[in-house]
């Protein structure tokens, strides 16, 4: 019989204190990047700041651009609750298939959630299999839309199209484009969980 894997981490699963890394009051956490950050975003205990920050590489440009992002958090990883109803709509629309629910599935659904009109002109590329990027609707598509449709073929496709050092640039990227493209990488490397952050800080 197929056994399926229901257990969901809980804050008392991934106390830092029973970490190998912590070493006591005194010196705290040892570790450079905490381990167990999946599973501490999943129990709800990670903020925004520290999921931001365990990320991305300390980069002088980027950790400029990043801070600005920590720092304007509204409390949701979505642009508005209306981009999370456009997500959910697809979510659901596309029914669930585990091999290809990935979390850069996800992550690319987000991205091309953000805009009413950017989910007109994608809305076709989701199948079955996937995302079909080349049944896009892009003759006249604004640029800010054309950056979040780029990034999310990149992270969907795990191409180097979307390098963090572009993302450093502001001619490139702008700063909302960069603030969702940030969220989608966290989606990418964590998955859906991560959309469920609401506090700037952890409780833990």
């Amino acid at each position: 019989m197929l056994q399926i894997n229901t257990f969901q981490c809980k804050p008392e699963d991934v106390d830092c204190t029973l970490c190998a890394k912590y070493k006591g009051k005194k010196r705290g956490c040892t570790a450079k990047v905490c381990p167990w950050l999946a599973e501490r975003i999943e129990a709800g205990v990670v903020g925004y700041e520290e999921a931001v920050r365990e990320t991305f590489p300390h980069d002088a440009h980027l950790d400029a651009r990043l801070r600005v992002v920590v720092r304007h958090f509204t409390g949701s990883l979505f642009l508005s609750p209306s981009h999370e109803r456009r997500m959910e709509r697809v979510r659901i629309g596309q029914g669930c298939r585990r091999r290809r629910d990935t979390p850069a599935y996800y992550a690319a659904m987000y991205l091309l959630t953000a805009s009413e009109d950017l989910c007109r002109r994608t809305e076709t590329c989701f199948c079955k299999h996937g995302i079909e990027f080349g049944c896009a609707d892009l003759r006249g598509i604004p640029p800010h839309d054309f950056t979040l449709f780029s990034a999310a073929r990149d992270i969907y496709t795990d191409s180097s199209g979307t390098m963090v050092s572009d993302l450093a640039n502001t001619e490139v990227v702008d700063t909302l484009a960069f603030s969702l493209i940030v969220n989608a990488l966290l989606v990418a490397r964590y998955g859906c969980p991560v959309l469920k952050i609401t506090d700037r800080e952890g409780k833990a």
